[in-house]
């Protein structure tokens, strides 16, 4: 018990520091300490990671009621949806790492065991949890799994299996983040021996936004602007990556501009980066601490 109770310290203190880098990175169109969004003060994301850490890191809870209790808790304090996509994507993976945090490829496992351990009562809580923070353009899907609707009838595999196809969030849960563990993750490991971290998280993000369609650009804005936005950020990302310096910045910068101007915010891609660093923080204090003996 006490050394569960250590290891819940340990994985909380990681979500938070997780949470709080990636908001000081330059996420173009997303918030960041340099480049707020009107209406929505970096400070605040702050407090809903201080929040979320309380109840993501409480074992005592199922999934579902971690998720639902964590949404709960900063939709009732904050009053707007701060951080419903890192809750849906860190929190199974918070409380797999609590009960036996270890290596990369056993802490996938146990992610994919997790997710599959997922029963009606979670799910229903899971899915509450989505129509209490009325995340931007879920009105706008009106096909199988439509959340606006009862969808008691239809068990969570397939309501994630069916949404996979245009939700990135769910495409985590639906093949044990894939996208993830297969890109994201080793992609920063490789930019992190070449430039600095916050470069390397900028870049990161970048790089889930060229890979495929923001789910939240997609829900707003329709497929067409959410493909030509990853294509923009395809081709502003081969010219940073040769070099961390003065251009690489203007060019973070004026994207950040330009995607705030129409208010087109990749959301989905900065939850995506929020749990690459997770993870990543996770295995690397496993691979070089005791931690991986508890």
């Amino acid at each position: 018990m006490a050394k569960e109770k250590s290891t819940s310290h340990i994985i909380k203190k990681l979500f938070l520091a997780s949470c709080f880098d990636e908001i000081k990175a330059d996420k173009p169109g997303n918030v960041s300490i340099n480049s707020p969004i009107i209406g929505l003060k970096y400070q605040k994301f702050f407090r809903a990671a201080e929040i979320t850490a309380n109840v993501i890191s409480n074992n005592n809870y199922s999934l579902g009621e971690i998720i639902f209790k964590s949404c709960h808790r900063c939709m009732n304090e904050l009053n707007s949806n701060y951080n419903l996509g890192i809750i849906l994507l860190c929190a199974p993976i918070v409380r797999v790492a609590i009960r036996k945090t270890s290596e990369e490829n056993i802490l996938r496992s146990n992610l994919g065991k997790e997710i599959k351990s997922i029963g009606e009562k979670d799910a229903q809580l899971i899915f509450n949890a989505i129509k209490l923070c009325k995340p931007a353009g879920l009105r706008n899907y009106k096909g199988v799994g439509n959340l606006t609707i009862d969808i008691k009838e239809i068990d969570f595999k397939k309501i994630i299996e069916f949404s996979s196809e245009w939700d990135r969030i769910s495409r985590a849960y639906n093949n044990n983040y894939k996208e993830i563990f297969s890109i994201g993750l080793p992609f920063l490991k490789r930019l992190k021996k070449k430039f600095s971290t916050k470069f390397s998280i900028e870049c990161v993000y970048l790089n889930y936004l060229a890979l495929d369609l923001d789910s939240h650009i997609q829900r707003k804005f329709g497929k067409e602007k959410a493909q030509s936005i990853s294509n923009k950020s395809s081709q502003i990302l081969k010219t940073i990556l040769l070099k961390e310096n003065s251009k690489s910045r203007d060019l973070i910068s004026s994207f950040d501009n330009y995607l705030k101007r129409r208010k087109i915010n990749p959301g989905t891609c900065a939850d995506l980066t929020v749990t690459t660093l997770l993870i990543d923080k996770i295995t690397d204090i496993v691979s070089f601490s005791d931690l991986k003996k508890i």
